[in-house]
């Protein structure tokens, strides 16, 4: 890096880019929704050039650096994980939303965005054409190519779009942009993704790619990727004989070929478009009805950050319930409603009355379905009297009751849930049909969300608390009864002692009386144990329970990867495995790539399965096995004739090809094996790793 280019990114202002309000409102829907998966998230932030650099920049920063260089945006996108993105992408709008683009910015914003997009689907699209070997860097670095554009106009606004328009042709506007700033946009590109830790091959396909074709003919393959793609994304160089040149001299492409990837580029990139509801060539909406959209937005975040303070306050169920009750009232007008908590065991909701908490609570059995309440919960759904009945008189009578008391026409239910749990039901009085606010129904299953959280956090505490005070009891009751039974087991060892010498010169029986004092201290010891009953066994640092590693991360992509396609996992778990030694970052890293591989390779609702076994001999030795199976269409013969090799993705967008040629290598260095069974009815995958079923000390 330059001596002085320290000093030029310190000038600037890097971490405030702006983004089109369509794509930003887009990820806020994503992120501020109970259940956004993460291949939601990944793909809408491939498709945003200031949200994809602050990814990468944050990825490869001290807090989150790896070993190696983070170069695509999957890889960071599994660095920072979900909740990570989701505070960069609300940060991003909040800013967004008080930056102060004027109209001619936003024009220019939808140009900048449209060249980028297409620049990066054809980089990775010519990637994969050329056998490039990471297409995936090759899309970041199409996508980044102009970022220096975009800090110009951040920084510097009406002064940069006035510069820009003064000048036709690329060379005069680089010349300018040097004499205005002292360094022109793809320098400034180059400087900012090095800075950021992305390889130099990434910087140098930034730096040259407005370079004389000649010029580069030699260079490296990303860079003429990057230089192609963004030369094929200009409007004017899409149909003529320079673009056909240009693609002929870099890898020898026919214009026929040529003509085929950007008219398919061109598809795809109205598809997004349309998915993001943004039209080029409407020039009259430059994305006002989205700046309205994304200020409520930031409004509901801003609201649902003072719910969640007051929230976060309770330690107890009684407290959330008058937070909930209060923060119901600050945020939404609503004097008064009724939190209905969920009893899993008797399978019911019950309440305490508004007006005395000294009457008998309010219950509806789940069972029926009779009440809204009972419906909203029983289908996870936010539930509205009018909808339910065309008067009042026509209700049962307890939602008739539970109406009257909250004093409104009609009454609301929002079910307060995660993706697999039901806490309770928020009952509250409402005038009107859902369909005629969608806005506030919006932000009110936001504030469910928030509850939900909440509703984790104290729940547990309080589990917590009783499982501890339940401990002590536990533990005191224990020491008396050690006290206890230790008397009489001293009597009888003192017995023994007297017996043996009376007895002394009875060989045989001294042997069994030898029998009998041991079997008595040795219960006396097992009573002693009692004392630290609280003590449970847990395995060093070194020891990873295979089983509980599956199980967390089934967990983890439970509300993640399989909720996307709504995949079911069935795990058949080896009680008697044993933990044995092993690096928990490798193992954890294995399971990561088999099981998202496994995720994958399944359309909607279909099965992973995932085993576990100690009992696997090979050739005298002894191994612990790890199954993943799905059920999908099998991987083909061209496929699996390069199984474990670093190729070309064939899932298309988002993949690398590296997953399973890293999983080979690090089951290699477990010691271990990894092979795969393909056919019509699915793909199982097995890894064996050194295993001794006796006890957990060989060293893998």
């Amino acid at each position: 890096m330059p001596p002085d280019s320290q000093n030029i990114l310190s000038k600037l202002n890097v971490q405030r880019l702006p983004s089109l309000p369509h794509v930003l409102v887009d990820m806020l829907r994503a992120c501020q929704g109970s259940q956004a998966s993460f291949q939601e998230l990944a793909q809408i932030i491939s498709k945003d050039v200031a949200i994809s650099a602050r990814v990468i920049a944050l990825a490869n920063s001290s807090f989150f650096r790896t070993s190696t260089s983070v170069n695509s945006l999957e890889r960071a996108l599994l660095v920072l994980g979900i909740d990570t993105i989701k505070t960069i992408v609300i940060t991003a709008s909040v800013q967004q939303f008080f930056s102060g683009f004027n109209s001619i910015q936003h024009k220019s914003l939808k140009r900048f965005w449209k060249h980028s997009l297409k620049s990066a689907l054809l980089s990775k699209s010519l990637a994969i054409l050329t056998s490039y070997p990471n297409p995936e860097e090759a899309y970041l670095s199409g996508l980044l190519h102009n970022i220096g554009e975009l800090v110009f106009e951040a920084n510097y606004g009406d002064t940069y779009t006035n510069l820009r328009a003064r000048y036709e042709t690329d060379n005069a506007r680089l010349q300018a942009e040097q004499d205005t700033f002292s360094i022109d946009h793809a320098k400034l590109g180059a400087l900012l993704v090095k800075s950021w830790g992305l390889s130099d091959f990434t910087g140098d396909a930034i730096e040259f790619h407005h370079s004389d074709s000649d010029n580069i003919l030699d260079a490296h393959h990303l860079t003429k990727l990057v230089y192609l793609a963004s030369f094929l994304s200009n409007e004017a160089c899409e149909d003529n004989l320079d673009s056909y040149k240009t693609a002929e001299q870099l890898f020898e492409l026919n214009p026929s070929l040529v003509r085929e990837i950007i008219a398919k580029i061109d598809d795809e990139l109205v598809s997004i478009s349309a998915s993001l509801d943004i039209s080029f060539d409407d020039e009259k909406n430059l994305g006002e009805d989205k700046h309205i959209e994304l200020a409520r937005h930031v409004r509901n975040i801003s609201l649902l950050q003072t719910a969640s303070g007051e929230l976060n306050n309770a330690s107890s169920k009684s407290e959330l319930t008058r937070a909930v009750q209060s923060t119901l009232e600050l945020l939404f007008d609503y004097p008064k409603s009724l939190i209905f908590w969920f009893d899993s065991k008797q399978q019911e909701l019950s309440s305490a009355s508004l007006e005395n908490e000294k009457d008998l609570p309010i219950t509806v059995k789940l069972s029926t379905q009779r009440s809204i309440i009972a419906q909203a919960a029983n289908k996870r759904e936010t539930t509205c009297s009018f909808a339910s009945h065309k008067d009042l008189s026509s209700a049962p009578v307890i939602d008739q009751q539970l109406i009257r008391q909250l004093g409104m026409p009609g009454m609301l239910c929002i079910p307060v849930k995660t993706h697999d749990e039901l806490f309770c039901v928020i009952a509250t009085g409402n005038n009107q049909a859902l369909t005629t606010n969608i806005a506030k129904l919006e932000l009110l299953e936001l504030f469910a969300h928030e509850v939900s959280l909440s509703c984790e956090k104290t729940l547990k505490h309080i589990s917590d608390s009783e499982h501890s005070a339940d401990m002590t009891t536990v533990r005191q009751r224990a020491r008396e009864i050690a006290h206890e039974v230790n008397n009489p087991l001293n009597i009888i060892n003192n017995y023994l002692a007297a017996l043996s010498e009376k007895l002394a010169h009875e060989t045989t029986v001294q042997e069994e009386l030898l029998i009998l004092r041991e079997e008595v201290q040795r219960a006396s010891h097992i009573l002693l144990r009692l004392r630290d009953i609280e003590h449970s066994f847990e395995p060093s640092e070194s020891d990873i329970d295979i089983n509980q590693e599956v199980e967390s991360l089934v967990k983890l992509y439970d509300s993640s990867l399989f909720l996307g396609k709504k995949l079911q996992c069935v795990l058949t778990l080896d009680p008697s495995l044993r933990p044995l030694s092993a690096s928990r970052t490798c193992v954890r890293q294995i399971l990561t790539n088999l099981i998202k591989n496994a995720a994958e390779a399944l359309t909607v609702e279909g099965i992973i399965t995932i085993s576990t076994t100690g009992k696997v001999n090979v050739n005298g030795k002894s191994y612990c096995e790890i199954a993943i199976k799905d059920n999908g269409p099998g991987i083909s013969q061209e496929v699996l004739d390069n199984l474990f090799e670093p190729v070309t993705s064939t899932k298309g967008s988002g993949h690398s090809g590296l997953g399973l040629s890293i999983t080979k290598n690090l089951v290699k260095d477990a010691k271990g094996s990894i092979s795969c069974r393909t056919g019509e009815n699915g793909t199982r995958f097995q890894i064996l790793l050194p295993y001794s079923p006796s006890s957990a000390n060989e060293t893998i």
